[in-house]
């Protein structure tokens, strides 16, 4: 199986100072992490006072996976963000480009 590349570490990786999402970037940051990072975003504000386990469960997801897209610890695939997004019935991929991030 193909290795993705260093430039694809997890999202949470490039983190140069403070939390996820909300921190600096490495300013070498892939363009990539700003939509998870943008994604991740949308999906927080998204949740409301559902809980995550009964989001994931709705979604057809592992918690799991709910929580390392949360937490940066793993990119938000195609399929994930479509059970996501039918299930909270929102938005998750961003309308526009995202603009690199920048420290």
């Amino acid at each position: 199986m193909p290795r993705r590349s260093n430039s694809y570490r997890t999202p949470r990786e490039w983190l140069a100072d403070g939390e996820w999402p909300e921190g600096t970037f490495e300013p070498d940051s892939p363009t990539a992490v700003a939509y998870a990072v943008e994604i991740a975003r949308r999906l927080e504000r998204s949740l409301g006072t559902r809980s995550k386990a009964a989001l994931a469960r709705e979604a057809n997801l592992e918690r799991s996976t709910l929580y390392d897209v949360l937490a940066g610890r793993s990119w938000p695939d195609a399929v994930t963000i479509a059970q996501l997004e039918q299930a909270l019935q929102t938005r998750l991929w961003p309308d526009h480009p995202v603009p690199p991030l920048r420290s």
